[in-house]
């Protein structure tokens, strides 16, 4: 008598039609997400997706595409002729992104409503045990008898479907992509998902049966990220929490692409305009970081994108970094550069002052974290 374990799971690849763009409806605009997100326990870099989350009407969006697919576990369909958005549960084959780079730099995401569209979650398959009768009289036979008469039975998995509640919020679809909100999935009890937030730090999703979202939660970055936000708060009363938050993932994200200190951005933005995004100085300066106008230009940004917060902060860490390079990492000498130019640091006619007032106020917000107990973010 043979017995078979057979294991029967949907394998279904993603189906989006081109002509998607047929069904959808007004367009809308995505805020970029710029806080952390992290799934199991990795850190997804959200600059470094083609199709990166978004937050509409303060809901953080998920795309639905191949890639997230395979980090989340899911196997995704949108048919547009029965108007449904089809969600079956499978086994994740990828933890993080495979292609590392910067693919978006923070832009907001253009998508469009899919009116009428039925979003179906299915429980995927269990493991069916399936024995063959046995005879009570047998004759002995040979092992090549007994092989050759084994029959693989394959059941069709049974299925559970549950309509997802979108709690009002619409199918975005960005190109061929659709996006849900995260809460649609993890909000209705489905595939045993469950999500945290954390204003400091951003969005943790576990997808791990039993596992809490909030077990994969950074206390450490949040704590020192609390501290970056009470800084702001304390030296430019002009800042609500939630703004003072978004300028310091600005300050983290640059920080990240340039390699320069988080600190060092931040204390460079407390001597020149005390986090005033719309500051000009005599001597023409704008923003944040105070650039001339004449000096951005040669890297065709125009005095309006100074105003710009991201944009500034961004091109004072990309300037910055190339000063400290430069000067073989000797950071005096780069921003002695950075505010006199590097025609004077290369013939010795320099002072040191404007450098040692930005180190001496790097030195204070270090011990304003410290002393405060925000900690070091690690």
């Amino acid at each position: 008598m043979a017995k078979k374990l057979i294991s029967v799971w949907l394998s279904l690849t993603i189906l989006l039609f081109s002509s998607i763009s047929i069904y959808a409806g007004d367009n809308v605009r995505g805020d970029f997400f710029i806080k952390d997100i992290s799934i199991n326990g990795q850190q997804i870099i959200n600059y470094q997706m083609d199709d990166p989350f978004f937050l509409y009407k303060d809901s953080t969006y998920l795309p639905l595409n191949a890639e997230m697919g395979k980090i989340l576990g899911l196997k995704i369909e949108l048919d547009m002729e029965s108007r449904t958005l089809k969600l079956w549960k499978a086994e994740p084959t990828q933890t993080n992104l495979s292609q590392r780079w910067m693919k978006n730099n923070k832009q907001d995401v253009k998508t469009e409503i899919v009116s009428n569209v039925s979003v179906i979650a299915y429980e995927a398959a269990k493991e069916t045990t399936v024995d063959e009768p046995e005879d009570i009289e047998q004759e002995a036979v040979s092992d090549e008898e007994v092989q050759s008469d084994q029959e693989t039975v394959i059941e069709l998995p049974k299925l559970e479907a549950k309509q997802v509640d979108l709690k009002g919020m619409p199918v975005l679809i960005k190109g061929t992509v659709p996006y849900i909100p995260v809460t649609a999935i993890t909000s209705n009890g489905l595939f045993g998902w469950d999500v945290y937030f954390d204003s400091y730090t951003g969005i943790y999703i576990s997808t791990k049966e039993g596992v809490k979202a909030k077990s994969f939660f950074n206390e450490p970055r949040s704590r020192y990220n609390r501290g970056l936000v009470n800084y702001i708060k304390k030296y430019n009363g002009s800042y609500t929490t939630n703004k003072a938050q978004r300028l310091v993932f600005l300050f983290q994200h640059e920080a990240n692409i340039y390699g320069v200190d988080q600190s060092l951005l931040i204390a460079v933005a407390h001597r020149e305009s005390t986090f005033n995004s719309s500051a000009k100085s005599r001597s023409g300066s704008l923003g944040m970081m105070q650039i001339m106008p004449s000096t951005a230009a040669r890297y065709g940004i125009s005095s309006t994108q100074l105003l710009d917060p991201h944009v500034n902060i961004e091109f004072g860490a990309k300037y910055l970094k190339e000063r400290i390079d430069a000067y073989g990492g000797n950071v005096t000498k780069a921003l002695s550069a950075y505010n006199q130019g590097s025609v004077a640091v290369n013939r010795g006619s320099y002072s040191t002052r404007y450098a040692a007032k930005i180190l001496g106020t790097q030195s204070n917000l270090k011990y304003y974290l410290s002393s405060g107990g925000y900690g070091t973010g690690k």
